[in-house]
């Protein structure tokens, strides 16, 4: 063929091809646009290189073949048309009048490659061609502004893809170019306020620069305007504004933010409606910020109307909401993940989205079937999506943050301690991405990332390092999350919950509180409705329901219960039905335990075969069983018990938070059973169990003295069924090692040294052992004490925990046995003055003191006096006034603030107390006193401490009978005289008597002074009246001595101190008429007939109120109260009786009041043992003050032991008179000095 013909067929080829692609256009037939494509290869071929209009020919073909690839997708189109794209621009050179156009088609034409093919190095040239075009279009040529736009977008999508800021940076000016280019009315205005709105807004997630994320909601709104109703990007503006508004809402908390992005949300709605592909996600928008309003306001509706729109979103698009779908919806989301990830090899810009989506699906789908295999794909799928994001790039913290909780998913199954320890480090790792500073919620997440791991390695290490760095990392989210934010509510729970944790394991009460007081705190942030609302209320009930366990408060125990209750209501998961079995089974109400075990059946039952929670509920379920059994004793339900525990324990395999406590379980319950079939296999494998316990727990962790108990109650049973000495060896250690274990609870001590004592107790040659375990038991319960805010809590924790006065006695018993009668005397006095001298000593006398350092001493007793009060209070005071937030705190928990106050003052007196026994002559003050001290109380005669283990059986017997004569005087008064009377000369036959021998050999004057100290039940009988000293005679003890009582010897030595030296008193007389005393008005009379010997004040009548007497008694050192009374602890100076009559005992131990009155700072005390005849009063008295106020007595009325001689001249008086019954002159009693 010629030059010519060539020419006019490619001519007319070029013109078919032109025609063709044209009327494709106009009819989108893709016959036309196959057919253009076709007529412009045989042009070009008839083109050959270096024809004049072959660049003509490349052109259209590329045209065509770029349309045809919109259309088909085919990539070898595609990739044809950027090959015919190059040799265009070799055909013209820079300066060629289309040399810039060119440059922008193949910038287009690789864009559209690196979308579908993932190479950056596609995006790099695009934006290089890009560059290159923008150079030969300056400011003014009218694709100036069009390439500036485009190279800024391909700049952010760069970005996207490595994270670099400058590119965003670049990006966001070159939008503010493309902007001034296209001021308002041009038709891309709006576009264009999108698309650096957008870029903004991006790079406030990096920087957390609020103005940056302002400045991008300003122009969203912009292109709103540009884009009102009906324009095709209207519906894009609403949902862009609706987003940045509700991000600006999760950092400021300002309700406007997401009232109005709730508003958009619901227009964009009417703008893409069911069907259309956006309608899914813009539902779960919605959801999400309905969500968000009512967390902030708390209006039902609004999370009514969420929870509906996400039902909705899942059946528009399920796969978009996996972890609420049912399985089928997961299993569907995985595999279309699965077929996406295919279609998005390496090196595709979604391979790394994919990966990450396909990652969660799998970490979804695990948690709901536990499947390893599920979580070990997500982990490594986890790290493929890492190496697609690598440092600085902006999803590479949220990556490390994911990876870092589905390795602790990982850890929680398997149990590897390297995973637990990679997960701590990757939250590390994720909160140096997004430090403080960076946008809240990244930092929030990766602090809360951090915390759960910290605390997952605390539960399986025991490290209290990585509890505390918990807590204070938690700390710092609560700054993050101030009052307002969303996430509030939850952080204080979470705050509450590691506090909770610590105190477990350090015993320090300010933990308990603090996170009582955050619970509250969390509850009023959940209102009712909220999901996580029945949450808060579990973790208070829990909080509680432990403070009842150390200090016996059951306000505490009834909120607990009802908090539960109420937790179940909202939400009935397993931790709240464990909760409340925890808190119902310290009631000791078998209905209580019987709803437990139903809830635990129905909590079972909620979950499937192979769920991760099935462990938990069959954990929970054994326990409610075990405490059943204990309550009924029917063997079925502790074998259902052991069943369960064995499925636990499977289900929680080491490594696993509850792994110890499933052991411990299952152990406590073979150990139950063996105790009831003696199957000696049963507590052979209780032993191991226990000792794989102990394995988890090693030297300094806070569980190893709970551990070493239980190894000890397994090694003692079955001690007792084989006698095997090693047995018993090892269980002594184990309980020695649990009482000694600083690391432990006081209360966990208290219980081995219990199990010490008893197991040691039958053995002769463990008699120092068990000498050593009554020791470390009494300084341990001193410490506990310091727990109970209030005296009648600390007698109801000594009940409790250990039986004190018997206590006391046995130890004393051992010491005496042992030959150390000094060590006897120090346990008696230490054990009976726990409260007596914790009290005295806020009443310490410091007249030597305040010469030295006036100061000190004020400081000390103004701590004392605040003590004193707090300490004698029946209960907690419920009036708060509500004027500040902090008592508003006080309202909520005021038992909380007490046992807070006191842990305070206590702390400030230990503090003063410290520097007082640093002055030279003070070194022992406040101190443990020694024997050595001790014995200085029998200076004024001989002091007689009566232990009485060995009579403990019979001396019962006569309390109880004589309690029981007591109770019909009125009655039978003739009765219970002749039971006193019996009393008293059995009383004489096992007690008194040897004493009196022993006294006499001593050669101990008659009629001296002799002081007793009674222990345990032994307090509560007339030992002073003790009698007759042989049969048939009349002469009683008191014709032998003078009787004198002290509660502690420590009591009558300070007793001795104060009256030493005392001038001539002033004396307070104080009656209240009552028609059942007729005789009180007389009473007063009488005592007021020796006013001229003594300064005296009376108060009578109406005028006898407490305050008139807490007055008047700063002037006078006597006191004489006649009256009705009973004791009052809340007002040691309400302790007034009709001569002060006695009130029954508590743990077998009589308090009388005259011995309270003792404490109240009176050194000397006339008083009854129980109520006193109205007809006795007026006679006592005149026989009393008579003899004390003779000629020859009256200089001496104020020495030590003048009252006590005068009390025993008025019974012998008494004794003489006619009609006068046995227990009318016994009653009266002598304490003090």
């Amino acid at each position: 063929m010629d030059y010519f013909s060539g020419s006019l067929k490619a001519s007319l080829l070029h013109k078919l091809g032109v025609g063709s692609l044209k009327r494709f256009e106009q009819t989108g037939h893709l016959e036309d646009l196959n057919h253009s494509v076709q007529m412009n290869r045989e042009a070009l071929l008839l083109r050959p290189v270096g024809h004049p209009y072959r660049c003509n020919s490349l052109y259209n073909l590329r045209v065509g073949l770029s349309y045809r690839y919109n259309q088909t997708g085919h990539l070898e189109d595609l990739e044809e048309s950027i090959q015919l794209n190059r040799d265009v621009l070799l055909l013209q050179p820079v300066g060629h009048p289309v040399y810039g156009a060119s440059l922008v088609s193949l910038h287009a034409s690789l864009s559209v490659r690196f979308q579908q093919m993932g190479r950056l190095e596609d995006l790099e040239e695009s934006i290089q061609l890009n560059r290159d075009a923008l150079l030969l279009q300056p400011i003014g040529h009218p694709l100036h502004s069009s390439s500036i736009a485009c190279l800024g977008d391909s700049l952010g999508v760069r970005f996207q893809q490595t994270g670099r800021l400058e590119d965003l940076k670049e990006s966001i000016e070159l939008n503010r170019d493309a902007l001034l280019s296209h001021p308002m009315g041009d038709p891309d205005h709006g576009y264009l306020l999108a698309s650096l709105g957008a870029s903004l807004g991006i790079y406030f997630q990096q920087t957390a620069h609020l103005e940056d994320l302002d400045k991008s909601i300003e122009l969203k709104r912009g292109a709103l305007l540009s884009h009102p109703m009906g324009h095709p990007l209207h519906g894009s503006s609403l949902i862009n504004l609706s987003e940045g508004l509700s991000i600006r809402f999760q950092q400021t908390s300002h309700l406007e933010d997401i009232k109005e992005s709730i508003q958009l949300s619901r227009d964009a709605l009417l703008c893409h409606p069911m069907g259309h592909p956006h309608h899914g996600h813009l539902l779960c928008s919605l959801s999400s910020n309905l969500s968000l309003c009512f967390q902030q306001t708390g209006h039902i509706e609004d999370l009514e109307e969420s929870i509906q729109l996400s039902r909705d979103a899942l059946l528009s698009h399920p796969m978009d909401h996996p972890l609420h779908g049912n399985l089928e919806d997961l299993e569907e989301y995985i595999q279309l993940s699965r077929d996406a990830l295919l279609c998005h090899p390496m090196g595709h810009p979604l391979y790394g989205s994919t990966l990450i989506n396909l990652s969660e699906g799998l970490s979804i789908r695990f948690q709901q079937t536990s499947h390893l295999e599920d979580i070990k794909e997500s982990i490594q799928l986890s790290r493929e999506a890492l190496l697609c994001h690598p440092m600085g790039h902006s999803r590479h913290g949220h990556l490390l943050s994911s990876l870092s909780a589905i390795l602790g998913l990982y850890f929680q199954q398997a149990g590897q301690l390297e995973d637990l320890e990679e997960s701590i480090q990757l939250s590390r790792d994720a909160l140096l991405s997004h430090p403080m500073g960076h946008t809240l919620h990244d930092h929030g997440s990766a602090l809360r990332g951090l915390i759960s791991s910290l605390r997952l390695c605390f539960e399986k290490t025991g490290h209290l390092e990585d509890l505390n760095e918990s807590i204070q990392l938690n700390r710092d989210v609560l700054l993050s999350h101030p009052m307002g934010h969303p996430l509030h509510g939850s952080s204080l729970g979470s705050l509450g919950a590691g506090l909770i944790l610590c105190f477990e394991q350090t015993g320090h009460f300010e933990d308990l509180n603090e996170s009582i007081q955050l619970n509250h705190n969390a509850i009023l942030f959940r209102p009712i409705g909220d999901p996580l609302y029945g949450a808060s209320l579990a973790s208070l009930g829990a909080s509680l329901s432990i403070r009842f366990q150390q200090t016996g408060n059951l306000e505490d125990l009834d909120k607990s219960i009802q908090l539960y209750h109420d937790a179940l209501l909202s939400i009935p998961w397993a931790t709240h039905s464990m909760g409340l079995q925890s808190a119902t089974s310290q009631t000791g109400h078998l209905e209580d335990l019987k709803e437990s075990i139903q809830l635990n059946r129905d909590v079972l039952l909620t979950y499937p075969m192979g769920h991760p929670e099935n462990g938990n509920a069959f954990y929970n379920l054994s326990v409610s069983l075990t405490i059943y059994f204990q309550q009924t004793g029917h063997l079925e339900d502790l074998e259902e018990s052991i069943q369960l525990s064995q499925d636990a324990l499977l289900s929680h395999p080491l490594g696993h938070w509850l792994h110890n406590a499933s052991l411990v379980s299952l152990g406590n319950s073979l150990g139950i059973r063996f105790q009831q079939t003696g199957h000696l296999e049963d507590v052979d494998e209780s032993i191991q169990l226990s000792r794989d316990a102990l394995q988890l727990h090693p030297m300094g962790h806070p569980l190893r003295g709970s551990s070493l108990a239980n190894l000890s109650f397994g090694l003692i049973n079955r001690f007792h069924q084989t006698g095997h000495q090693e047995d018993l060896t090892e269980c002594v250690s184990a309980s020695k090692q649990a009482a000694e274990d600083k690391n432990s609870q006081v209360s966990h001590r208290l219980g081995a040294v219990k199990d010490w004592v008893l197991s040691t107790r039958p053995h002769h040659d463990l008699a120092q052992s068990n000498l050593d375990a009554y020791i470390t038991g009494l300084s341990l319960i001193s410490h506990s004490l310091s727990m109970m805010p209030i005296i009648s809590l600390q007698y109801r924790h000594l009940l409790a925990v250990i039986k004190l006065p018997e206590f006391v006695s046995d130890g004393a018993s051992q010491a005496i046995q042992l030959g150390q009668l000094a060590l006897a005397v120090e346990i008696i006095e230490q054990g009976r003055g726990l409260l007596w001298s914790e009290l005295r000593g806020l009443r310490t006398p410091m007249d030597r003191l305040q010469a030295l350092d006036p100061s000190l001493v004020h400081e000390l007793m103004d701590i004392n006096n605040r003590l004193e009060i707090l300490s004698m209070q029946n209960s907690v005071d419920h009036s708060t006034d509500l004027r500040s937030q902090h008592q508003m705190e006080i309202k909520r928990d005021p038992f909380g603030h007490s046992l807070s106050e006191k842990r305070r003052l206590l702390h400030a007196q230990g503090e003063i107390i410290e520097k007082i026994q640093k002055i030279p002559g003070f070194e022992t003050f406040l101190g443990r006193k020694s024997f050595d001290e001790i014995k200085s109380a029998a200076q004024h005669g001989p002091i007689i401490v009566v232990n009485c283990k060995s009579l403990y059986e019979q001396v019962e017997t006569l309390v109880e009978q004589l309690t029981e004569a007591r109770s019909f005087i009125k009655g039978s008064p003739k009765r219970y005289n002749h039971v006193l009377r019996t009393t008293l000369k059995d009383l004489w036959d096992l007690v008194v008597s040897p004493v009196v021998t022993k006294l006499q050999n001593l050669q101990i004057p008659k009629m001296s002074r002799i002081f007793w100290r009674p222990t345990s039940i032994l307090s509560m009988l007339p030992l002073h009246a003790a009698g007759p000293i042989s049969p048939g005679a009349k002469e009683f003890l008191p014709d032998l001595y003078i009787s004198s009582y002290t509660p502690t010897l420590t009591a009558l030595i300070d007793a001795f101190k104060t009256k030493s030296g005392l001038q001539l008193p002033h004396l307070l007389v104080a009656g209240q008429y009552d028609k059942s005393l007729p005789r009180t008005k007389e009473e007063i009379d009488q005592v007021l007939q020796y006013q001229k010997h003594i300064p005296t004040t009376s108060v009578e009548g109406p005028a006898a109120t407490k305050e008139a007497l807490e007055k008047a008694l700063v002037d006078h050192e006597w006191l004489h109260i006649a009256s009705h009374g009973t004791l009052v602890p809340r007002s040691p100076l309400a302790l007034t009786s009709h001569w002060l009559r006695s009130q029954g005992g508590v743990h077998n131990e009589v308090i009388h009041l005259a011995a309270a009155m003792q404490f109240c700072g009176f050194q000397s005390v006339v008083g009854t043992m129980w109520e006193m005849a109205d007809m006795d009063g007026p006679d006592m008295v005149k026989d009393f003050y008579s003899h004390l106020f003779s000629d020859e007595n009256r200089s001496q009325c104020n020495e030590v032991g003048a009252q006590a001689r005068a009390l025993s001249e008025a019974i012998k008086r008494m004794r003489r008179r006619k009609g006068v019954t046995l227990e009318r002159w016994v009653n009266f009693v002598h304490i003090g000095a």
